[in-house]
């Protein structure tokens, strides 16, 4: 019998803070579901036992198509910028990574680091990144997506819901000559950083999901979707699916193949599918 799972967090320490991975399907690191029958499985295995059941008919089943993560920062990440499916296909790389984030907490008068100024080029960014960067202010409900290619940075303080493509290749552009928690300095990837930047990318441009903001106060019943799974991920307050607890900062994993499934409570939820 399928039901919303919950996953055991994978944490993972940072220069800069902190990463709380919520729902990840990745060889090494690989979410353990927590709840219910299937707990102590990992996710992966889950999966194959009925990869339609759990995925939907239209995902592909190799490979998982999302990763959730909980940021949470006390210094300024470094500035980045991640390949297009395209550009990871040809250079032998997993995949692209799109990603979105929702601002959970923002310091007063806080922004972020989203895209580059007009008319900047190549040489200038190599040059002199910082001079080139656009920052925007942000609030705590804030939607920002990152398209492949726009060139971005969470900032101290900030503490973001991240929803993403299942990938982790990031390439430095800029990393404020810090060195890492080995003691070493963090190493750049400029060359292929600036392959990847895209001079003209906007946060307009369509991601390869979807994210929608659904407020709840009370009770609603929601239809399944046999083609597709959703991840309710709480960003504030609390609720409960189908009766299994979801608090702030946590995912559940609705599978395609349940008919069903209610939320009951006061919170505001991130509804991710493909």
């Amino acid at each position: 019998m399928l039901y919303p799972l919950l996953f055991s967090s994978i944490h993972k320490k940072m220069i800069w803070g902190s990463e709380s991975w919520d729902v990840s399907c990745r060889q090494d690191e690989m979410s353990v579901i927590e709840n219910g029958e299937l707990a102590g499985l990992p996710f992966g295995e889950a999966i194959a036992k009925d990869p339609a059941a759990f995925l939907g008919t239209r995902v592909k089943a190799d490979k998982f198509p999302l990763l959730v993560k909980i940021i949470d920062t006390n210094d300024d990440l470094s500035v980045q910028v991640h390949p297009n499916d395209t550009y990871a296909a040809e250079n032998g790389l997993e995949s692209g990574k799109s990603e979105m984030w929702y601002v959970m907490e923002a310091p007063k008068g806080g922004s972020l680091i989203i895209g580059l100024a007009e008319g900047t080029t190549p040489s200038q960014l190599r040059d002199d990144p910082m001079s080139c960067l656009q920052r925007i202010p942000i609030k705590k409900g804030d939607i920002i997506n990152i398209p492949a290619g726009l060139v971005h940075a969470i900032t101290k303080g900030v503490k973001v819901a991240e929803v993403q493509q299942n990938s982790d290749i990031t390439f430095r552009l800029y990393d404020y000559n810090r060195l890492g928690l080995d003691g070493k300095p963090r190493e750049l990837h400029i060359e292929q950083g600036l392959e990847c930047v895209d001079f003209e990318a906007t946060q307009d441009r369509p991601l390869p999901f979807t994210v929608l903001r659904q407020e709840i106060n009370g009770t609603v019943t929601e239809a399944g979707d046999p083609e597709t799974f959703v991840i309710l991920t709480c960003v504030e307050g609390s609720c409960t699916v189908n009766g299994v607890p979801l608090s702030e900062g946590r995912s559940a994993f609705i599978p395609a193949a349940l008919d069903s499934y209610t939320i009951e409570g006061a919170c505001t939820l991130l509804k991710s599918s493909v």
